[in-house]
């Protein structure tokens, strides 16, 4: 019950839709059928039909059409940059960009603020030649502040609400992403993971979500939680995309020491893996004990035994009789010291890149402050009791306290591996809420959707109102490897995938689908009938109501936090203040 297993023939006529088309198709194009310019333009139409109650948009590129009317002229005179040439993709608003665009991490206290480097992710992707289509909203700090805020919700941004269901819970941090990709308003997006930010979301909003080795990525300039954690991955509608965009993202760089354990010199080619016998002998690890810490329901019950079906139908051994005992809760304790240091310590740093700072924050101490006196942050309901413990926490990450709480949770990082190894493995699937074992070890995991909560399911709600598990509302399984070997696991899942097809379902599912489809004759006059600023108007939320779109005023307005000037992208080149 509740699984959608659906064979499609991905036929593509010669109106292409944008959900249709996966970035091997978009980079490849012809510049006679499809611009750059176009699909940017197309991505912009979808966001504003769809995303006023979605609020996974936080702010789009002002710069977005002129940079993809670059590579249109770039790709007519045959000189493409890189792998991902004139591919809009949108960013978690985590990363600090050097442009008018806002990073703040969905926070107050970095509006207005710039950065004197960028975060190497963003650079990456410009030197494949991709465009920085907007950024997306996320729990604020990426849920690193209290567990009393809400998944998706930012004092910035509002609070974004899940692709599937009306009122539902996005989960988090990377909320806007996931959703912006259920909806196609990009190519790919980009968001970050610490324990589960990627997986999550990305189970419930349907796409695909891929989490890479701590240290396959660098993680400089981006906003920090915890750095023995912290992944930066892809959200994408299928593996192989993700796998695309692994390859531009994965390297070495001296700005984060974590890198230097890349232990190859040549990134693996991560698209080339992925064919549809990968899984052919392959032995996978799949402990129910996993079921039972996540409490599953008969829904996922089908869906795991229809996906162990699936697995075995590929030629894979699936090892089913294994204990796995620091899954277990009462054995799998975290080290709250070991948290908090990590937060502090890795905030401090990463303040120290701020250029402008309007509201002097400098430490997680001002931060607090700054959430006590800014209204909008709301602390009076959701506080800031995670800053607040980094902010008391005694010691450092040099006190002997610290180190005894740093290697309790590099023992259960460890356990996957162990796993693996006992039994031979080469590759563990469990739920896609199974964070703790994954992240703590560093290690690689995507996730992958597998079917839906049946139509006549009982809906759930949370304490802030939000539905997390109801009718039609999808769920996933991760592919969990060791460390650094992404190239086998990218592989797997895409043989999983390719075998479950379950892309062409999400299709009618979602409660809100963009119609603007990649028809030339009638692209102009459906950006003619763009109301960018009536729109704006629009979009309120009962947090607060100054969302920046297009742009931040690069002059003096800039450090009138916390309202910005917006402006039109598809008319003017400055702010008209």
């Amino acid at each position: 019950m509740g699984l959608t297993f659906v064979p499609t023939a991905n036929a593509r006529g010669e109106q292409l839709h944008v959900g249709e088309m996966d970035l091997e198709i978009i980079v490849g194009l012809d510049p006679g059928l499809l611009t750059s310019e176009q699909l940017v333009k197309v991505y912009i139409a979808q966001i504003q039909q769809v995303d006023e109650n979605l609020h996974s948009i936080a702010c789009l590129n002002r710069d977005a059409i002129y940079q993809a009317r670059e590579r249109d002229a770039q790709r007519l005179a045959k000189n493409i940059i890189g792998s991902l040439h004139g591919v809009p993709i949108l960013v978690k608003d985590m990363f600090a960009t050097l442009d008018a665009m806002p990073s703040t991490g969905g926070s107050l206290a970095l509006a207005g603020a710039t950065f004197k480097r960028e975060a190497t992710i963003i650079t990456k992707l410009k030197e494949s030649g991709a465009i920085i289509l907007g950024k997306t909203n996320l729990s604020e700090w990426g849920m690193s502040r209290s567990n009393s805020c809400p998944n998706g919700w930012s004092a910035l941004f509002g609070q974004a609400m899940g692709a599937y269901s009306e009122n539902q819970d996005p989960q988090g941090s990377s909320s806007g992403s996931a959703i912006a990709m259920s909806m196609s308003f990009a190519s790919a997006t980009i968001g970050g993971e610490t324990s589960g930010s990627i997986l999550y979301p990305a189970q419930r909003n349907g796409v695909i979500g891929l989490k890479p080795s701590c240290g396959l990525t660098s993680r400089f300039g981006s906003v920090p939680i915890n750095s023995f954690q912290d992944s930066i991955g892809p959200l994408t509608r299928r593996v192989k995309d993700g796998a695309i965009i692994l390859q531009v993202i994965a390297e070495k760089d001296a700005l984060d020491p974590e890198t230097a354990n890349i232990p190859f010199d040549t990134i693996p080619d991560y698209p080339a893996a992925c064919v549809p016998t990968a899984l052919r002998g392959v032995r996978v690890a799949a402990p129910l004990c996993a079921l039972k810490v996540v409490n599953a329901e008969s829904d996922v019950l089908a869906g795991w035994n229809s996906a162990i079906s699936v697995i075995e139908s590929l030629g894979a051994i699936v090892i089913e009789n294994i204990d796995f005992p620091e899954w277990r809760p009462s054995t799998g304790m975290r080290e709250d010291l070991f948290d908090e240091i990590m937060l502090r310590e890795g905030q401090a740093k990463f303040f120290a890149n701020l250029d402008i700072n309007p509201c002097n924050i400098s430490s997680t101490a001002d931060v607090i402050e700054f959430l006590k006196t800014a209204p909008e942050e709301r602390y009076d309901k959701f506080g800031a009791s995670t800053f607040e413990a980094a902010r008391d926490a005694p010691g450092s990450s040099k006190s002997p306290a610290f180190v005894k709480s740093k290697e309790h949770m590099g023992h259960l990082g460890k356990e996957v591996a162990r796993l693996l190894g006992e039994h031979d493995c080469d590759v563990m699937i469990g739920p896609s809420s199974m964070d703790m074992p994954l992240d703590l070890g560093g290690l690689p995991g995507i996730s992958v959707p597998i079917g839906f909560y049946s139509t006549d399911r009982k809906a759930i709600t949370i304490q802030h109102g939000l539905i997390t598990k109801g009718p039609n509302i999808p769920f996933s399984f991760t592919f969990v490897a060791r460390r650094f070997t992404e190239e086998s696991l990218v592989g797997f899942a895409y043989a999983f995938e390719q075998a479950t097809l379950f892309l062409d379902a999400a299709k009618s599912n979602t409660v809100r689908r963009p119609t603007a489809d990649l028809d030339t004759e009638t692209l102009v006059v459906d950006i003619a009938k763009l109301q960018i600023r009536d729109w704006l108007g629009k979009r309120k939320d009962r947090y607060f109501t100054p969302v920046i779109l297009q742009g931040v005023c690069e002059s003096n307005c800039l450090n009138q936090k916390p309202r910005h000037l917006s402006y039109d992208i598809f008319t003017t080149s400055a702010c008209p203040h």
